[in-house]
């Protein structure tokens, strides 16, 4: 139970650090992400035309 209760809070501890860390971050990856999957999206549209 003690281990459990250590993992647990080594977990939350964890969790509370990098949401206080990366706070502005957040919307950075997120950006970063989606001008991602648009850029995927539009070369698969490109290799679709070719065929």
């Amino acid at each position: 139970m003690g281990y459990k209760l250590l993992g647990f809070t080594v977990w939350q501890g964890g969790q509370w650090y990098l949401r206080r860390r990366l706070r502005g971050a957040r919307r950075v990856f997120a950006l970063g992400g989606l001008t991602a999957v648009v850029a995927a999206g539009v070369l698969a549209g490109k290799r679709a035309r070719s065929d």
